[in-house]
Formats: structure tokens, sequence, C-alpha cells
């Protein structure tokens, strides 16, 4: 049996001008010198509707649903359904840290959320339940599920993103180093981490076994089962590092992210082991085809959509993707007016 689980989804209206107008004002401010971000990652899908009905339709379980925002309301939100709690970064997130474009320093912040369970998943605004979920493949007896599977961080990245990106990696791994050894960690519970169910990835973790530290892990871009506590006891030990992440009101180099509580929960064993479902696509033009059948064939319980194209190629896909969810997904939610 579990306790309450709720989920926390975080969202921005990049077409809002006075949004615009107000990281505009501090990007040139804290980063004279550096150039805007890429305007890939400020594309509006029009589709948030669709991760609500997705969610009604196939995780009916959830206690409720809190929607973090810097104050913006989606027109169609139906705001006092008695699931939703809307939440603005002011209500959570220290004053020093505000206002924040950094959705690192967001989501570890999250534990700060007044009345959020102990249990709770954390979902992107690009990630859509397709299929009938049970609250057991999240948590089971108030403990996460997931799949202690190793990686190894590469450097190789696109860009000064996909850069910042992998060096929050290696910053997170720094911080797991310190506080666990590898080799304790795994003999204590040699079941989870060389569990047959993780099929495939088994391989990763046992081609690194002569390494005395973890390297990085396997990190599934999907939704994930994460305890509150645990964000919580990683702040206490750890004030430092976090402090200076979150006072970046950008991404950075300096960041760490809210997967290391991931592995905080992999590295003290209170986890059940299972295989992750669900995938990301990059869709552009040449793929976008897969994206569209996973959903409409409803292939997999949880797809991820990321955008890899601009202009006119990404209204393409945007219009293929999101008739395949209003396929699957027709009818309003009660989140809506």
């Amino acid at each position: 049996m579990n306790g309450a689980i709720d989920i926390v989804l975080y969202w921005v209206d990049s077409t809002d001008l006075n949004w615009q107008e107000k990281r505009k004002k501090y990007f040139n401010k804290d980063r004279p010198d550096a150039r805007s971000d890429m305007e890939i990652r400020f594309q509006s899908w029009d589709n948030l509707q669709y991760l609500f009905r997705g969610i009604e339709k196939f995780m009916p379980w959830v206690h409720k649903v809190f929607f973090v925002t810097c104050g913006q309301i989606p027109d169609f939100l139906n705001t006092r359904n008695s699931k939703l709690e809307i939440v603005n970064h002011e209500e959570f997130m220290p004053r020093e840290y505000l206002p924040t474009f950094n959705s690192s320093a967001i989501e570890m912040n999250f534990f700060r959320i007044k009345d959020l369970s102990d249990n709770f998943i954390i979902f992107n605004d690009d990630m859509f339940p397709v299929q009938p979920v049970e609250e057991d493949y999240y948590f089971r007896n108030n403990l996460p599920c997931d799949e202690a599977v190793e990686n190894i961080v590469t450097t190789a990245a696109f860009g000064p993103v996909g850069e910042m990106a992998r060096y929050s990696t290696i910053n997170n791994m720094f911080i797991i180093n310190r506080h666990f050894h590898k080799r304790e960690v795994q003999s204590k519970d040699y079941d989870k981490w060389f569990n047959q169910d993780y099929g495939e990835l088994l391989e990763r973790t046992e081609s690194l076994t002569y390494w005395n530290d973890f390297p990085g892990f396997y990190d599934p871009h999907v939704p994930s089962g994460l305890k509150k506590s645990v964000m919580q006891e990683i702040w206490e030990e750890e004030n430092d590092s976090l402090d200076r992440s979150c006072r970046s009101r950008f991404r950075a180099y300096t960041d760490v992210t809210q997967y290391v509580v991931r592995y905080w929960q992999l590295c003290t064993g209170k986890f059940f082991p299972r295989r992750t479902q669900g995938r990301p696509f990059f869709v552009d033009e040449t793929n976008c085809e897969k994206a569209v059948c996973a959903i409409r064939n409803q292939e997999m319980p949880v797809v991820c959509v990321n955008e890899n194209c601009v202009g006119s190629q990404f209204e393409k896909v945007k219009e293929a993707v999101n008739e395949a969810l209003a396929e699957i997904l027709p009818e309003k939610s009660s989140f809506e007016k």
C-alpha cells in the first residue's frame, strides 16, 4: 500500500511577451557576453491539455496535480478542479533565487511546496501518458520503483545547452560519490543492481564492475517517482552545492539537477527494481512518424516528445503529433473548462 501520490508538473508560457521581456532583462544583466538561448527551447507545442487528459484517463489514482508556474495560467485550465493545485514560484522558492528561468533550480526546490505528498512523480510538459499506468509502476509500499543501471558520462554534446546538461550530470556524480561507496552499495543490494528485469541494460552495469566509483547512471527521459523527504535530505547534506546551483537564474555549468534525487534513492537501496517503460523521441520531419505511431498505437505507457527542428518544419511536426494525441484523447478532462 502507498500513501498519496502526487504529480508535479512545471510549465512556462514562452509566448507571453511580459515573460519574454523579463527574461531578456535578466539575461542581458546576468549573461552580458553570452548569446541568447536557442529558438528551439522556446517553441510552443500547444498540447498541454492532452497531458492533463492522459493523467485523468490513464492515471486516475493520482491524488493531486501540482501545477508550477511563474504566475501564468493556460486559458483552458479549470482552476476550480479539486485535484489541481496551482503553485507560483514565489510560494515555495526562496526569495534570493527569484526570478529564475532555470528549470534545474525550480525542480530542486519542489520539496518546499506546501502540502505536496512525500511520494510524487515529476513530469515535464512534453511527457504524455498514452496507456494505462498502475500506481505500483511508480511506488510500492511507499518506495519508488526504478532501475539501477550504470552508464558512462561522455563529453559529447551539441551546443551550449547540451554542454551544460553534461556538466550538471558530472556535478550530480560528484555529490553521489562523496556520500556513497559503489562497492558497498552494490554488495548490500546485489539483487537490485544486477536484476534480470533490466534486460540488455544490465550489461552496462556489468561492464563497469571494475570501476570503484559510480561513473554515471542511465537516465530514462520519462517521468520519475521521487521522494520529497529524500530531496530535503540531500539539501541538508549538500546545502552549499545546491544553493550555488539555485542562484543561477539561467542554466549554468554549476547546475545540480533532480536526477541526483533518483541516484540517491538508488544508492540507499530504498527502491523496488523494475524496467522503465516509455521513451523520448527527438523529432523532426525525417523521424516524426515514429513518435506519431507510438502515440496513435499506444505502444508504451508514456512518451516524451522533444523537437529537433524549428520554423515551418516544427509546425508540421507539431501538427502531426497533436493530431495523434487528439485521436487517442478526444474528450476534455475535468482539468479543462
